[in-house]
């Protein structure tokens, strides 16, 4: 193959030749005049494609939290239901005579199994607001949100809860 451009002066030349026609280039788009209703037009479609861009480039960003909150969620699910299973085989007798173990349903750990197990758990019961047991991730209806729920629970020593169980109303 043979190169075009053999010499200095022929990249010269081939500079000169492509700044001129350069130069045409630039003297026809500045005699080129946008009307102005197109210019607008043009600006605000620009606007709503960025406006579009920022969302969706916002929805990418909150993508891994969300993957990551529910897998924080889940795994707290399963956790809730490990400890609620294995406190509902041990058998934790109430104070009260008046009601039969069998009527109760059983007893839900707020706490490590181990806490449970130490010292001895005093029995109370009391009501409770629906949106603290929502709080602890059981289902609560809407309708129910600002009503309270009876309730047994166990506490400790200084009165913190440590278990808990609904009666019915």
């Amino acid at each position: 193959m043979k190169d075009h451009m053999n010499t200095p002066q022929d990249a010269s030349n081939a500079d000169a030749l492509l700044d001129q026609q350069f130069g045409l280039l630039r003297k026809d788009l500045q005699e080129l005049n946008t009307p102005a209703a197109i210019k607008q037009t043009l600006l605000q479609a620009f606007a709503k494609q960025q406006v579009k861009d920022k969302k969706q480039a916002r929805s990418k960003r909150l993508r891994p939290w969300m993957a990551g909150l529910l897998t924080l969620s889940g795994s707290f699910g399963l956790v809730m239901l490990t400890v609620i299973f294995s406190a509902s085989q041990h058998q934790l007798t109430p104070d009260s005579s008046a009601v039969s173990n069998s009527e109760l349903p059983p007893f839900v750990a707020l706490v490590p199994m181990e806490r449970l197990e130490e010292g001895t758990p005093h029995m109370m019961e009391t009501e409770v607001p629906a949106a603290w047991l929502a709080s602890l991730g059981m289902p609560v209806s809407p309708e129910i949100a600002g009503e309270t729920v009876r309730a047994q629970m166990l506490v400790d020593e200084e009165g913190s809860p440590l278990a808990m169980r609904l009666l019915k109303n």
